[in-house]
């Protein structure tokens, strides 16, 4: 009998694309803020696509970019990732359905929580922004524990925590890797959020799909 509903948080409670873009709002102007039209443009989607969904290096990456664009006058790499790290939670765009699901759920008396990758203040700052923490038991961030998805331990981390085993627990994320076949091999039941960068890679049978958060609702006992 599924007791806690787990998830995962950019990309299946938040729009975390919507988010970046906003996170580029505040990044031109801050930093590149005389670079308009087509040339502003070209440099946003070098973004987009060299960013990855959020899976890079970010030092690494804003190296590549002052690379690209010529930056002279450039910060330096280690200051445009700590920018990122600090003020991206400030950009937060949560889908609509995800206060009203863990709401709902909250009503039908099952554990919630969230088991998110990343640095320690990015993700824990992206939560206390997001206006869920208030319907969540549980959050585990991976920086906080030098443990990622999908290593089953960071399951079975959040699992103990709220006191349950993780064969009481689905999980709900969008990553066909770290979120879906993790959340299987740690023994948990497993919902695929299609949206965003893995938007249909890797489908499975044997794993629900929803495209809405409150889909996750269909698939409880």
């Amino acid at each position: 009998m599924i007791k806690a509903v787990l998830f995962d948080f950019d990309e299946t409670l938040q729009d975390r694309t919507e988010a970046f873009e906003h996170y580029m709002d505040a990044f031109f102007a801050l930093y590149l803020p005389a670079l308009k039209g087509e040339e502003l443009e070209q440099r946003r989607e070098e973004m987009r696509v060299t960013g990855n969904g959020g899976y890079v290096d970010r030092v690494k990456w804003y190296s590549g970019l002052i690379d690209s664009w010529h930056w002279v006058e450039a910060p330096p790499a280690e200051e445009l990732a700590h920018h990122y790290d600090y003020t991206f939670g400030n950009h937060n765009v949560v889908f609509p359905n995800s206060a009203p699901l863990l709401q709902e759920l909250k009503k039908r008396g099952y554990i919630t929580g969230v088991i998110t990758n990343g640095p320690a203040y990015l993700q824990n700052h992206k939560m206390q922004q997001s206006g869920l923490m208030e319907w969540i038991d549980v959050l585990v961030v991976s920086g906080d524990y030098g443990i990622h998805k999908p290593d089953p331990r960071i399951y079975e981390i959040a699992a103990e925590k709220i006191g349950l085993k993780c064969e009481e627990c689905v999980y709900v994320g969008d990553h066909p890797v770290n979120d879906i076949q993790g959340a299987l091999g740690a023994g948990m039941k497993a919902i695929r959020m299609n949206f965003g960068w893995f938007y249909n890679q890797d489908l499975r049978p044997d794993v629900p799909v929803i495209t809405d958060i409150i889909e996750v609702l269909n698939y409880l006992d």
